[in-house]
Formats: C-alpha cells, sequence, structure tokens
C-alpha cells in the first residue's frame, strides 16, 4: 500500500531522538493524554502568580529575558549576604517505585563562586539554596566550588553524584556566564550554560536490576547510574529554581528551560 509521508514511516521515539533526554517518551512532550504527565517551560514568558516566590533582597527580580527566551533570577541592585531568589511551583509530582520520571534542564550563573543554586523537584517549603531540601531530586552548586551535583534525598539523607565532563570523564567546570550585547545580525544568549538531566529508570526495565536507578544526563548523553536507595516516596515534590548570593555580588541564575515527564498515575 502506498502512502503520503515522503520519508516514510519509522517507529523511533522522540522528535530528537538520541540527543534527546526523552527519547523514550512521545513527542512532543505536553501530550495531554492517559499515559503522561508533563510539564515544560521555555520561559517565553514569564507569569509571577504561577509560582511561590522566596526573595530575601529588596531589589529582587524575575522575569523573562535573552534570546530563546530565560528565565533570569537576578537583583536590580547589589544584594547582601545570604539573599535569597527562588520560584517554586506546587506538590504535584510523585516518585513511584514502578513509574518513569524525567528531568531536564539548561541553565548559567554569572558568577559561580558566589553562587548557590538549585534547580530541580523539591518538597514545598525549601527556600534557601545555600543548603540541599530534606526531600528533592535535582541539581545543586554550592559557593566557593564549580562542581555541579546531582542529589537525590529522602528526610535529609540520600545519595549524589558529582557532573562529569562525559561519560567516564573529569568533574565538570561550572564556569561564569555573559551575555554579549545583540546586534541586529546576532541575537545573544547567556555563554557557558549546563544543559543537565535526569530519568528514573524502575526496577526491572531496560536492563536495570532490583532496585531502580537515576540515570543522569550531562549535554543528552547518559554518564552515570545511580543507585535509588534513597527516594523521596512519601511526599509531593515541587519544581524549584533558586540563587543564593554568598555575599554581594550579583549571581543572576539564568534558566533556560524546564521539562518534567512522569507515567500518569491511575
Amino acid at each position: 500500500m502506498t502512502t503520503h509521508f515522503k520519508d516514510g514511516v519509522t517507529n523511533v521515539p522522540g522528535k530528537m531522538q538520541a540527543s534527546s533526554l526523552f527519547s523514550n517518551a512521545k513527542q512532543p512532550i505536553i501530550t495531554g493524554n492517559d499515559n503522561e504527565f508533563a510539564y515544560q517551560n521555555d520561559f517565553v514568558t514569564y507569569n509571577a502568580s504561577d509560582w511561590n516566590i522566596t526573595e530575601t533582597a529588596g531589589g529582587s527580580t524575575q522575569a523573562a529575558n535573552y534570546a530563546n527566551g530565560f528565565l533570569v533570577l537576578g537583583d536590580d541592585g547589589s544584594p547582601t549576604a545570604d539573599d535569597v531568589n527562588l520560584v517554586e511551583g506546587y506538590n504535584v509530582w510523585n516518585y513511584q517505585q514502578n513509574k518513569h520520571l524525567a528531568f531536564e534542564t539548561n541553565f548559567a550563573s554569572i558568577d559561580v563562586s558566589e553562587a548557590n543554586i538549585w534547580v530541580g523537584l523539591a518538597n514545598t517549603g525549601f527556600a534557601d539554596p545555600a543548603s540541599l531540601p530534606d526531600d528533592c531530586i535535582g541539581f545543586s552548586h554550592l559557593e566557593d566550588t564549580t562542581t555541579i551535583q546531582f542529589v537525590a534525598r529522602k528526610n535529609g539523607a540520600g545519595v549524589s553524584h558529582t557532573i562529569l565532563d562525559g561519560a567516564g570523564g573529569s568533574t565538570l567546570t561550572f564556569s561564569d556566564s555573559t551575555v554579549a550585547t545583540q546586534s541586529a545580525t546576532a541575537a545573544q544568549i547567556p555563554s557557558n550554560t549546563v544543559r543537565l538531566g535526569w530519568r528514573y529508570i524502575p526496577p526491572g526495565q531496560e536492563g536495570v536490576g532490583t532496585t531502580g536507578v537515576y540515570r543522569v544526563y550531562y549535554n543528552g548523553l547518559a554518564q552515570k547510574d545511580v543507585s535509588a536507595t534513597t527516594v523521596p516516596d512519601d511526599i509531593g515534590l515541587a519544581i524549584a529554581m533558586g540563587t543564593n548570593t554568598k555575599s554581594t555580588t550579583t549571581t543572576n541564575l539564568m534558566v533556560d528551560y524546564i521539562k518534567v515527564i512522569q507515567q500518569r498515575v491511575s
């Protein structure tokens, strides 16, 4: 039987295929079907009323900016030590032992050594990226370091993995970001962004043994399976993104996008 598909028909999942953390999920991400529960935000716009906001500096701002859309969590003036600028969603994400769950983001900071950063899922009420959430799955960067940690915790204890610059490579160096002035011929985005993701794979699936794993990704490529021996399985989690400044230097966390997808609970 002939078809009208000039390039034929394929059953390869994911429109970005191997380059996407979500290549095993249907595309587009927002499906609205009976199998998937999903959320994505590319920050073309930012509506403050959609988020719970924690800000301790008088000049704190949250705004969409730059080409492609970035959520900029910053300060209009000079912050004081330990100023927090954090936005948080709602506790609609729930770890389930036999349900896939995935998260991906891309972000940067203009002063890494001065910034404490959290981007990921966390218990609602988490309010300060200078310390880790008690219950969480996501990415943490702490001041005076150039590293980023994948962290999964329950009741203040858990597992972690230092992000590498490739599978089996060296520790990734998280570098300061700058944004060039836009011109008529060149749109500009923050430099030195880091694209990170994780995917929870349940026991007995995709070659995983009797304990599920968090498969951690950098630039869309898997680099580590972290055993899911500690899981926030008794609390709802919310998307949380924020920064805490070490001293008086503006750090500006700039989040390009966030994506979360989970098998729907039925």
